[in-house]
């Protein structure tokens, strides 16, 4: 074989082996892993946040779904709409003055007008924020909604007692709706100090029955016995007039626990209003059947008549002596005689 031909076959070896596959394996997990990662720490729970703890019947999607629908309706009752977003003739006020000054000049370079144009769309869209955004909790069939309000109780506490009132369903997924008020790292002290914050608002002033409920999932670490012993010390030293009573408190300490973040929220009426539970709010209690007016009324008849037939029958001797006196002289005479 010539050297010229050795040297082709050796340069087509090590271009095909530099070449790399276009639809390969790594290509493809690489990918799904880079849209995995791509906006996930925004969309995770996160210490701080306040919201809703949702649990659902394995309908994720349709809970959430039901859950932004529910949530924005008491939102606009309460608080009202939300602003609409400004529209291109707000931006420039109506002026044509003030477009004509904004509009770049001849002389500005067209990449920093486009360069600015971007920067502004990205500030609006970032300055855009919604009063609820589902994220992930971590959990399966749990959901946490982030909202922006300041307090979600007032809002929690209205639906449920609409809900206990109406007897109405709004949600065929939707199981339980916790309101939380503050979240932190599964750890003891980032608990206590957490409830002793919020402790302040509902146990400082006024002496207040309390139970502490406390749940986890996926997380083995925390210890509920140091848990409850905590918190309920430290309740104890905001007023020493605070009471423990786990069957129907003023106020629910929730300590939800799930991987290494936990959902800490100070319920009313937790028992009261069925645990904050859609589903037991709403069902009633199966009536008894009643039976029909004339059944009812030929039963008391024949359990009466034999008492009435006892009641109403004489006595031997009062026979006697009422066939003497309505006998006839001659038959009394006969009878004397007798």
């Amino acid at each position: 074989m010539s050297e010229a031909k050795k040297i082709k076959l050796d340069s087509a070896g090590t271009a095909s082996d530099k070449r790399k596959p276009k639809h390969g394996k790594t290509g493809k997990r690489n990918y799904y892993a880079k849209a995995h990662d791509h906006g996930a720490g925004d969309r995770c729970m996160k210490p701080g946040h306040r919201g809703f703890l949702v649990t659902c019947n394995g309908h994720v999607r349709d809970c959430i779904r039901d859950s932004y629908r529910i949530l924005n309706a008491y939102a606009d009752e309460l608080y009202g709409a939300v602003d609409k977003a400004p529209t291109p003739s707000d931006d420039t006020g109506g002026n044509g003055d003030a477009a004509e000054s904004n509009a770049p000049s001849d002389e500005e370079d067209i990449s920093i007008t486009l360069q600015k144009e971007a920067e502004a769309a990205g500030q609006k869209q970032n300055s855009r924020s919604f009063r609820f955004q589902n994220v992930e909790s971590g959990a399966m069939n749990c959901l946490f909604i982030q909202t922006t309000l300041p307090d979600p109780n007032e809002m929690a506490v209205k639906l449920m007692k609409d809900l206990s009132a109406t007897k109405k369903h709004k949600s065929r997924f939707i199981l339980r709706m916790l309101p939380i008020q503050a979240v932190c790292r599964a750890n003891l002290k980032d608990i206590i100090d957490v409830v002793g914050k919020l402790s302040d608002r509902f146990f400082l002033k006024e002496p207040k029955t309390y139970a502490i409920v406390f749940n986890r999932r996926l997380n083995n670490d925390l210890s509920r016995d140091d848990v409850i012993r905590e918190v309920a010390e430290l309740i104890t030293t905001k007023n020493a007039g605070n009471k423990a009573n786990l069957k129907s408190p003023q106020l629910a300490v929730i300590v939800e626990v799930i991987k290494g973040l936990c959902c800490i929220g100070i319920l009313p009426e937790y028992y009261q209003l069925r645990k904050y539970n859609l589903v037991e709010l709403v069902a009633q209690p199966s009536p008894i059947p009643a039976a029909p007016a004339k059944e009812v009324q030929q039963s008391n008849a024949e359990e009466n008549a034999p008492k009435l037939a006892a009641r109403d029958k004489p006595e031997p001797a009062e026979q006697i002596e009422t066939s003497e006196k309505d006998a006839s002289p001659s038959e009394q005479d006969k009878m004397a005689a007798e």
